[in-house]
């Protein structure tokens, strides 16, 4: 196996894909530069090919196409984390009556001593579900318990899986292969309409997922036994709409009819509707108005507005009433995503710390860090869909007859619609009427010349691959422009001489955070809780991330009276959280600069992608050195 700073090594490499100098790579890991050499030589060692080339004078790259193809191979069959492993573990022994220990051990490639150590994570897991444990005879595996809670917990890791993804009934079926559950859902939704039953769209992920459950155990020959205290917990049109329903899956799908499972599911839409309805009501209710609060204050805080976006809300409400239930029943999960978003989603994670906090103080509970990494996937998923970066306005000349203009306006649209949109298409160029659209680029399949300060690309009529490419450049070109007037200003104005330490020889975080804020409270920039706010922040979830920075700051803007950025380079790593930190920002951000923070957090991205420009910045001696770096 690759140890920690290996994998930190193909992690880097892979974000860069471009040549990287041993020099740089042993500076951002503050080893020597023959160990690189030996990690290296580990890695290709490791995956029995050159996955990382080398050139003496250029340095290492990595060969991302062979990387990509050996994860795709390895992937689907072993387990990458050991969340995932006890996800597959506790997935494999609810579907099979028994497992092979050894043979289980194979699977995950891990020893049995490991695999060990894992069932005792699955043990504890396991109490907060009546009745199961897991029972070993000799070689074999067994998890024992009543049918009715083995399918709650299946029901539960199908959850955990598509966390963030709830919404997308592709994602729901795609973890049920023996039958189609999207005509499932067809065959039910028929029967809930010939009935005239109403049914909340907010429990149709949920519903689906119970249904398919059912469905996967029913084939696997595990059935809920006979219960005559089931009778009279049910509806009469509940009971009808189930068996209904088990009478036309059954025939579709070749499935035995068991009287016990109709009248279960019976249970289950009568719970929906009348037993613990008004409970479930009510989370609902305090859900949507809490996550309504939610999108008006990151509108307010990062100057992102997610109002229009359903999918968000309801995904949002969806999982917030999950996390109160678990709060409740105190059942603790595990998350395998947590050190990925934070790395490579750092203004996405911000805004998943952000959104915790004020449903803890919404809600009166504690959330965990795992949390927190659920709901940043949701957000994630809405700052995709947001299409948050600006997209330019376009002006395309073209001179040609109405079905040339359209199929190159289609090809265009199809290729760049993410970044740009054509607001105009005109046969000639007029600067009058061109000054009134606002326009950051022009493209022409004509020449021509013009004063005006607008970005102009010549392109054919048939918009050819070398036309693509053009354009590509171009809207890079207007990125790097944007980018680096709104950094120059935001770097000028907040990141001060005063604020600025090279060398500091102080070795634990706490003590790093105090300083810096005194420096700040000293000089009238913060206000004398900001330190205090500051701290607290940092035991939600350490502001540390993978490349070697912390960014330590207030969640309140209240507390802050001058916008600044107060910047250390420490003269040795310092354990901070789960990484090693050489390079720290404190955030001191008042209410009327919120929107740099989101200028701050796309720097942030660049230096991710740039591990050549952040070893730089460690080696500036001075605040002229580091300004001029950063810009």
């Amino acid at each position: 196996m690759l140890t920690k700073r290996q994998n930190m090594i193909m992690t880097i490499m892979n974000n860069q894909k471009d040549w990287i100098v041993g020099k740089d790579l042993a500076k951002l890991l503050n080893v020597s530069d023959r160990t690189i050499r030996n990690d290296i030589a580990a890695i290709n060692e490791f995956y029995a090919d050159t996955m990382i080339e080398s050139n003496i004078r250029k340095g290492y790259r990595i060969q991302g196409e062979k990387v990509k193809r050996f994860t795709e191979e390895t992937k689907k069959e072993i387990p990458e984390t050991g969340e995932e492993r006890r996800w597959l573990i506790l997935k494999t022994l609810v579907e099979h009556n028994q497992v092979n220990i050894y043979q289980l051990a194979d699977q995950m490639c891990i020893s049995e001593f490991s695999l060990e150590n894992d069932m005792n994570k699955i043990r504890k897991l396991l109490d907060n579900y009546q009745g199961l444990k897991v029972i070993r005879q000799s070689n074999m595996l067994q998890l024992s318990g009543e049918e009715r809670e083995k399918r709650h917990l299946y029901e539960e890791l199908i959850s955990y899986k598509i966390s963030g993804n709830l919404w997308n009934l592709n994602k729901v079926a795609e973890n049920f292969m023996r039958f189609d559950l999207l005509k499932v859902k067809e065959i039910l939704k028929d029967i809930f309409e010939e009935f005239h039953y109403q049914m909340n769209e907010v429990r149709i992920p949920t519903l689906l997922i119970h249904v398919g459950v059912i469905l996967e155990r029913n084939f696997a020959c595990h059935f809920l036994k006979e219960d005559e205290e089931q009778q009279g917990k049910y509806g009469r049109e509940e009971y009808e709409i189930s068996r209904h329903f088990f009478e036309k899956i059954g025939a579709r799908l070749s499935l035995q009819v068991r009287e016990a499972e109709i009248c279960d599911f019976a249970i289950y839409l009568e719970h929906g509707k009348r037993k613990g309805y008004c409970e479930e009501e009510q989370l609902q209710g305090l859900a949507s108005d809490l996550v309504q609060h939610i999108i008006v204050e990151i509108r307010e805080h990062f100057d992102i507005d997610f109002s229009e976006d359903r999918e968000f809300r309801l995904g949002l409400e969806v999982h917030t009433v999950s996390l109160l239930k678990r709060h409740y029943a105190n059942v603790e999960i595990d998350h395998t995503c947590l050190e990925e978003v934070k790395r490579k989603y750092p203004l996405i994670f911000e805004m998943g710390v952000w959104v915790c906090k004020i449903m803890e103080e919404h809600l009166n509970i504690i959330i965990s860090e795992n949390e927190i990494s659920f709901i940043a996937l949701h957000l994630g998923s809405a700052y995709e869909r947001a299409n948050l970066r600006r997209k330019y306005r376009c002006l395309l000349i073209c001179p040609h007859n109405q079905t040339v203009k359209d199929l190159c306006i289609q090809k265009i649209v199809n290729r760049f619609q993410d970044r740009m949109e054509i607001v105009d298409c005109m046969s000639y160029f007029e600067e009058s009427l061109i000054r009134e659209k606002n326009l950051d680029l022009i493209l022409t399949t004509q020449p021509v010349a013009h004063a005006l300060d607008i970005e102009t690309t010549e392109i054919s009529m048939f918009f050819a691959h070398t036309d693509e490419a053009a354009v590509f450049q171009t809207l890079n070109r207007l990125d790097q422009i944007r980018y680096r007037n709104n950094f120059q200003f935001f770097i000028l104005n907040l990141i001060r001489e005063e604020f600025f330490t090279a060398n500091m020889a102080v070795e634990e975080p706490e003590k790093i955070i105090s300083d810096m804020c005194d420096k700040l409270y000293a000089r009238g920039y913060v206000k004398e809780n900001f330190k205090e706010g500051v701290l607290k922040r940092e035991r939600l979830s350490p502001t540390s991330f993978f490349h070697g920075f912390a960014i330590p700051h207030n969640m309140s803007h209240q507390e802050t009276i001058h916008s600044a950025i107060s910047t250390a380079i420490l003269k040795q790593p310092v354990q901070w959280g789960s990484y090693e930190v050489r390079f720290v920002l404190l955030l001191a951000i008042t209410e009327e600069n919120r929107n740099f923070l989101k200028i701050f957090f796309d720097w942030l991205d660049d230096i991710v992608s740039n591990p050549e420009k952040f070893a730089r910045l460690l080696e500036v001696q001075d605040y002229q050195s580091f300004v001029n770096t950063l810009l």
